[in-house]
């Protein structure tokens, strides 16, 4: 008698059942008795004869095949990969969607996705030919490789995307097109859907209903081209043709829940086991993406320079004023064509104490808080704590409390004062515009990328901040900042940035947007000190429960140095009030495989409760 591995889709490993009857199940949707009920789940493989048979409970029914044999593979690996149990993962997926069809229930209709997002207009974009035509015969030739596109800008990459999906709706199999934000995602979808209907949507904020719309039209092979977040890396085609994955770098491929995944790197290993080419496309590639061009493990195509950059001047950020002569000269003669004026706080400043030299922080998680000038209030944008704005110093009870640092507010509050003669409305922007005239406002984070190029000039006041974040892609990120920046700007324009150290090397690679050079150096000093692509990071997160004590996370650690070879640092409390390890080891695969096998035994350690990040987006407790 046969015995099969099912996975349910719960907090759980597989459990063996046995069959009466001995065929390939793999892959197929089953009902079988777990405790005092009967669920459903998925056949993963053919399991070995059990050691206690009278234990081994039988498969009750088969739905029908839900998943391919590859697909399965595929969530194998994240299981062992992502150290979790391989019924998250299966949960991560479309399981329930998938039985609802496979069992006819149609309780609620079944709607097509809506389509109301505006279109990428892309007609007179230009596009490297001979960049599509490698793609397309890569895609015709059908098997497994990796391609990274370095674009000159995000609608670049829309427009690869458009029309390598044009050449390619012949080809046998899907197309799955991944980008990190769901309006980009309706709108490429929006865009393709005006030359093809064979197009589906998925994103984890649709409703239920036109989820489960895209999902039938995939299972039953009427769908050519899949569009979506990273939650569409689980679309369940029977065939793929090829994978895109636009703005490669993005942190928002990385899951929070588990398994704590990286949508980029598990649609590289979905392509590898499904063999299909995957491409990855972004403007500013990751570090980690190019040190694998230089390995071999991908090839490069470098399309940066096809189009014209504006140019980039950096100037010394002054210490009693927010703007450089220069800066402040540019802007008075070009004001009419539109300035974009942007800081990376929001707000008006931080506060000082001059008598100590303190600035006021969160009294709940010690941050720097963002004062208010307008309602006399400073708030914390890590844990939302608010309050009016102190008089007196809180450490030293002094009164000469100042606003040191540069926000929004107060760049707004200053350009009213040098432009209030010309009556110039200083606006704040927040979404995308199609007017540019004027001098507009915004906080560094809310710029995103794919805004038109609409204006002369853009000043960065206050670049500092983004070279002093403790994390080892401080500088990747920086980079990432001023391209999404210059986006924005017409070619025939400039961008300032103000620094108070410009003679600081990095810059030299900004000002001539010289990516190799930055690359190079950036991979020698990860590798001095050994941070990733040169090593492997694994956060793992230990919950004390109420019953138990802070004294057994020294016999956690005691457990972990002799279970797990490498660097364990830790534990430290974070805000959560969790306790983190964060492991290192230069043999990253032996780290997976030597934390997979001390996971199973760390969940006999009474009182606690733990979880695992692999590849960390950043190393913040």
């Amino acid at each position: 008698m046969p015995y099969f591995d099912v996975s349910i889709p719960l907090k759980l490993k597989t459990l063996t059942y046995e069959y009466d009857e001995d065929i390939d199940l793999k892959g197929f949707a089953v009902q079988v008795p777990l405790k005092n009920r009967t669920v459903e789940g998925i056949v993963i493989k053919r399991a070995d004869k059990p050691e206690e048979i009278m234990k081994i409970k039988k498969i009750q029914a088969i739905i029908g095949k839900a998943y391919e044999k590859k697909f399965i593979d595929f969530l194998q690996w994240m299981s062992f990969y992502y150290i979790s149990e391989i019924g998250s993962v299966l949960r991560a997926t479309f399981f329930e969607e998938i039985m609802k069809l496979l069992k006819g229930i149609r309780n609620k209709k079944i709607l097509q996705s809506r389509d109301d997002s505006i279109l990428f207009h892309l007609e007179n974009y230009f596009l490297n030919e001979e960049t599509l035509s490698k793609i397309i015969d890569i895609a015709k030739i059908g098997n497994y490789k990796t391609v990274l596109v370095h674009c000159p800008d995000f609608f670049y990459e829309m427009k690869l995307m458009v029309e390598t999906v044009k050449n390619l709706l012949s080809l046998d199999g899907a197309i799955l097109l991944i980008l990190p934000e769901k309006k980009d995602a309706q709108r490429l979808y929006s865009t393709l859907k005006e030359f093809d209907s064979r197009i589906v949507l998925l994103h984890s904020e649709m409703p239920r209903s036109e989820i489960l719309f895209s999902i039938k039209e995939i299972i039953e092979n009427r769908a050519k081209v899949v569009v979506g977040t990273r939650f569409a890396l689980f679309a369940p085609v029977k065939k793929l043709s090829l994978i895109m994955v636009s703005q490669e770098s993005h942190w928002l491929y990385k899951e929070e829940q588990s398994p704590r995944y990286h949508a980029r790197d598990c649609a590289v290993m979905r392509g590898f086991i499904e063999g299909c080419p995957v491409v990855l496309t972004d403007f500013m590639p990751s570090t980690t993406s190019y040190y694998n061009t230089l390995r071999g493990k991908y090839e490069f195509i470098d399309d940066f320079n096809t189009v014209k950059h504006p140019e980039i001047k950096i100037l010394r950020q002054p210490y009693q004023s927010i703007f450089h002569p220069e800066t402040m000269l540019y802007m008075k003669l070009h004001y009419k064509e539109g300035i974009l004026v942007t800081s990376p706080r929001s707000g008006y400043s931080l506060l000082r104490c001059s008598e100590c030299g303190e600035v006021i922080k969160c009294e709940k998680c010690g941050l720097s808080m963002i004062f208010h000038k307008s309602i006399k209030t400073v708030e914390c944008f890590r844990c939302g704590f608010v309050m009016k704005a102190p008089e007196q110093c809180l450490y030293c009870s002094g009164v000469d409390i100042h606003p040191v640092g540069v926000g929004v507010e107060r760049i707004k509050e200053e350009l009213e004062n040098i432009f209030s003669g010309k009556h110039i409305e200083i606006r704040q922007m927040d979404m995308e515009i199609e007017n540019s005239q004027g001098i507009w406002v915004a906080e560094t984070g809310k710029v995103k990328k794919g805004h038109l190029p609409v204006f002369k000039v853009a000043v960065f006041v206050d670049f500092d901040f983004f070279l002093f974040i403790p994390d080892y892609r401080t500088l990747e990120r920086a980079f990432a900042r001023v391209l999404s920046l210059s986006q924005l700007i017409r070619e025939d324009g400039e961008l300032f940035i103000q620094t108070r150290n410009p003679a600081n090397e990095f810059f030299k690679f900004i000002r001539s947007y010289n990516f190799k050079d930055f690359y190079l150096y950036e991979l020698k000093h990860r590798q001095e000190a050994g941070f990733p692509p040169f090593s492997r990071f694994i956060k793992l997160i230990i919950k004390i429960k109420k019953t138990s004590s802070e004294s057994v996370l020294g016999e956690i650690k005691d457990f972990l140095k002799s279970h797990v070879t490498g660097e364990i640092t830790g534990p430290v409390k974070n805000e959560n009030e969790e306790f983190v390890f964060i492991l290192r080891s230069k043999d990253k695969k032996k780290l997976i495989d030597e934390l997979n096998n001390a996971a199973r035994q760390l969940k006999f350690y009474k009182g606690i409760s733990f979880k695992v990040e692999v590849d960390p987006v950043n190393l913040k407790i």
